[in-house]
């Protein structure tokens, strides 16, 4: 099993979501209103009057099987240009 991290612009949380049920991942833990910016080209998401808009962050276990499929449809969303980013660790233990 893999766990991807999401960094992602908050407009796309319902497109996320959506991509998730087409996948049939079920379970995720997601966050709102997180603040940042990319490392080379991102621009601040700090919710203030200078730059306010957000991110978001989606934590989801995938198994193996599942893992490239969803890369790539992570990839296809990020292509559409709003601000996505996708880590990949390996998970060691569920419990």
């Amino acid at each position: 099993m893999k766990a991807v991290m999401i960094t992602y612009n908050e407009v796309l949380s319902e497109r996320l979501i959506h991509l998730l049920d087409a996948l049939e991942l079920r379970g995720f833990t997601r966050w709102n209103g997180v603040q940042g910016r990319g490392t080379t080209t991102g621009e601040p998401h700090m919710g203030n009057h200078i730059w306010p808009s957000l991110n978001g962050a989606m934590y989801v276990v995938v198994e193996d099987e599942h893992l490239e499929a969803f890369l790539e449809a992570l990839s296809e969303l990020d292509a559409q240009g709003r601000g996505l980013r996708a880590f990949v660790s390996p998970v060691e233990r569920v419990i």
